[in-house]
């Protein structure tokens, strides 16, 4: 669908939203379909002189999320196709297309490598959404380019430190290995590590500033990847880490300190604004500051508290936009 959709833009205008929609849905009901009560894995090689796979892995998390992102993705394509103006929009529906197969992508990596990627491709998309729209548009997305990357050299930095701690590379096999339990100084650097870099892409203090930044990108954008999407990607990561860093004091204390601190200062900025989508905007991030707090907190119902005001967050606030 990504490399069609710049094709489908030229030719059939806005309207190339509908057969997108129609692409995005007819994946979702793919990943419906092949998920199981166990997780799905599947892996084909990619480098393998490195031990690098691209493999993916279905289970409960990475399935909600995967609707989440191909559902919002679907409707919000669909509204483009009414919301843009007549012409050609090749550009527009090839990297929101581009940025929905990274963000499955992610939500299905079990390969850190391939986490890396995806999150990196999340950014340039974000990137070259903001900066397309408009002559005022180039200095915020500069902004949110800076923000974002830096935090992907946080992911990088944690990705490097486990696959040397545990010498591979797949998500699963990371997750289960003992050193977390056993290695205290290693576990402590990858939790903060994966915590800076999580509160860049989900806009939390101190890394809040891009979000607002970014409102100047067109509706459909700000609905798809400032509400629903690009933001969970950090909270994803965060409750995939959650089982092993749930009881690491440094873990705990980032994330409910930084959580509230951001869901409060969001509120407060949220109800001084006037421009709607600047409102929208302090009020996602106050949003997404509960959403990490609570994950934070790290009990089995803290989490699944976490996961549905993830999925409701998505809906409402894309719907808002």
């Amino acid at each position: 669908a990504a490399l069609l959709a710049p094709s489908l833009g030229r030719r059939l205008g806005r309207a190339a939203g509908w057969p997108i929609s129609a692409a995005l849905l007819g994946v979702g009901l793919l990943v419906v379909h092949a998920s199981q009560p166990e997780a799905v894995t599947a892996a084909v090689p990619w480098m393998p002189t490195l031990g690098v796979e691209l493999a993916l892995r279905l289970d409960g998390l990475s399935l909600l999320f995967s609707l989440l992102v191909l559902g919002v993705g679907a409707l919000v394509m669909a509204y483009s196709a009414r919301y843009l103006p007549p012409g050609r929009h090749g550009s527009f529906y090839g990297l929101m297309t581009l940025f929905a197969a990274a963000m499955l992508a992610l939500v299905l990596a079990d390969d850190v490598v391939l986490l890396f990627v995806a999150w990196e491709a999340t950014t340039l998309c974000s990137f070259f959404l903001i900066s397309r729209s408009g002559a005022g548009a180039r200095e915020p997305a500069i902004r949110t380019l800076l923000v974002t990357a830096a935090g992907g050299l946080a992911l990088l930095s944690a990705v490097v430190v486990m696959v040397a701690q545990v010498g591979s590379t797949r998500l699963s096999v990371i997750l289960a290995d003992p050193a977390w339990a056993e290695d205290g100084g290693f576990t402590t650097a990858v939790a903060v590590l994966v915590a800076v870099a999580a509160f860049t892409k989900s806009a939390q203090l101190p890394f809040q500033a891009w979000l607002p930044d970014s409102m100047v990108a067109i509706t459909p954008v700000s609905a798809y990847l400032h509400a629903a999407a690009m933001v969970k990607a950090g909270i994803y990561v965060l409750l995939r880490f959650s089982p092993v860093m749930a009881d690491v004091p440094v873990w705990r204390v980032l994330l409910i300190g930084c959580g509230l601190t951001t869901a409060l200062i969001g509120a407060l900025a949220a109800v001084r604004r006037y421009d709607l989508k600047e409102l929208l905007a302090y009020s996602t991030m106050s949003q997404l500051g509960l959403i990490v707090a609570t994950i934070g907190i790290g009990t089995p119902a803290a989490l699944t508290a976490a996961v549905v005001h993830t999925a409701a967050h998505a809906l409402f606030k894309s719907a808002l936009f």
